[in-house]
């Protein structure tokens, strides 16, 4: 994860969206692990060997709920590189992806009841840390955030609870049993979380809320080629952007969260998405800071973003 000084940027000034792809941009499917996870189940924690050591505002995790496990994992294994570890569970089917031996997100497999038809697009539910989830509960909730699934213990992983913003942005908090995961500078590899992005109709009001429940610093940020757009930092590191709706989207459309995956080449990974069932959303291009960025959805219509980001080296160019 990039320090405050050389954060990968806030992506999206140059969007262009096509009518068809807007429904998924907006998709809505997504459950708390409880769904799937009783109390006799031990889910594994979110760091090992644990850290103890919380970082109120890091994202440090993210879950998809899709109606296909084995489709997924085919998917985001031949392009990302991720491995999987089966994890059992008293209902359903539950799986830990992996780069090496790091965990970077969960899968819970969920298909459609029986008899609905309606096309429901998954949607990637980011975990922010903190240290007090009933504290957070409460102070979104005061200020205009609604609590979809109230406080409750994972065994194994921690206490979590799922939050909707007041613009409808989607996220979840956890306070991790093991600890959060540490901070580096060392530059993200193929197959790590590299940025996170809040797409929402006024980011002003929306980087004020998450200030509330994770006491970000808060930055604004604007130059000649894009809208102005809101860093949210905490302990000297970028934790992710707070941008305008894109241009295509409705102007009352909710806020939703966009997570970004390094990718050692932005271009040829595009090609794979669709040769392996997916979609391009937005085509690549340059992005901030001599990043190169583009928007793509898995099979099932999870919407995430591939990133090839290069830190800066001393001279102040990309590597």
């Amino acid at each position: 994860m990039p320090s405050s000084s050389s954060f990968p940027g806030g992506f999206l000034p140059r969007w262009r969206i096509h009518h068809a792809a807007i429904a998924l941009l907006l998709g809505t499917s997504c459950s708390p692990l409880t769904h799937y996870a009783r109390a006799a189940d031990l889910l594994p924690p979110l760091v090992a060997p644990p850290t103890k050591a919380l970082q109120p505002g890091k994202i440090v995790y993210a879950q998809l709920t899709i109606p296909d496990l084995k489709k997924a994992k085919a998917f985001y294994g031949e392009l990302l590189g991720w491995t999987f570890r089966d994890i059992p569970v008293s209902r359903g089917h539950y799986a830990q992806a992996m780069i090496g031996t790091r965990n970077v997100a969960g899968f819970v497999e969920q298909p459609p009841p029986d008899g609905d038809t309606a096309r429901r697009e998954p949607v990637w539910l980011p975990f922010v840390s903190t240290d007090s989830t009933d504290t957070l509960a409460r102070t979104a909730r005061d200020w205009g955030g609604k609590v979809l699934f109230k406080p409750r213990n994972i065994p194994g992983l921690g206490r979590e609870t799922i939050i909707a913003d007041p613009q409808g942005g989607i996220f979840a908090a956890i306070r991790s049993d093991s600890g959060d995961p540490a901070d580096s500078d060392t530059p993200a590899v193929q197959g790590e979380w590299i940025w996170n992005a809040l797409l929402t109709d006024i980011p002003s009001n929306a980087a004020g809320f998450y200030q509330k429940l994770f006491g970000y610093r808060i930055e604004a940020e604007q130059d000649p080629s894009s809208p102005l757009r809101y860093v949210l930092e905490s302990q000297d590191f970028a934790r992710a952007t707070v941008n305008p709706l894109p241009p295509g989207l409705p102007a009352n459309a909710p806020a939703r969260w966009m997570n970004f995956v390094q990718v050692d080449n932005v271009g040829a990974t595009a090609e794979k998405v669709p040769q392996l069932g997916g979609r391009v959303l937005v085509e690549p291009h340059l992005d901030h800071n001599n990043s190169m960025i583009a928007v793509v959805t898995d099979p099932a219509g999870a919407v995430f973003g591939i990133m090839e980001w290069h830190a800066p080296t001393d001279a102040g160019e990309a590597k």
